[in-house]
């Protein structure tokens, strides 16, 4: 199903990849920084396509890094609720062996009684 799914997306979009780059083959000189002054200190030519490709790669990397810049502080939410949550399951399993080590000493008659609401016989005698 996975394989379809990429398939029915990729394949569209790769047809539109190879449209765009076909009907924008002319050539296109790129000045760094743009032309202001008597001469740029870079310049260079290549296809339109390829500018435009460079640019949403490059668009798509710093948005990336801004949306990672701008969790950080629900990351290091879910460290803290991590840490939290691990100490927590460890108290919850310390109060488990505790009731079970507790529970192996009461008699039988004491279970029956404390089943019934009733406090067990006190020993003054």
């Amino acid at each position: 199903m996975k394989r379809i799914a990429s398939l029915l997306i990729f394949v569209p979009v790769g047809i539109v990849v190879i449209a765009l780059a076909v009907a924008n083959r002319q050539t296109v000189n790129v000045s760094i920084p743009p032309q202001i002054g008597d001469a740029p200190l870079y310049e260079f030519s290549l296809p339109l396509f390829s500018l435009l490709f460079a640019t949403l790669f490059v668009g798509m990397v710093v948005g990336s890094f801004a949306t990672w810049v701008t969790q950080g502080k629900h990351r290091k939410q879910a460290r803290i609720h991590k840490v939290e949550a691990t100490k927590q399951s460890f108290e919850a399993q310390k109060q488990a062996e505790r009731a079970r080590a507790a529970d192996q000493n009461i008699t039988e008659e004491q279970k029956a009684l404390g089943a019934l609401g009733l406090a067990p016989p006190s020993k003054a005698a």
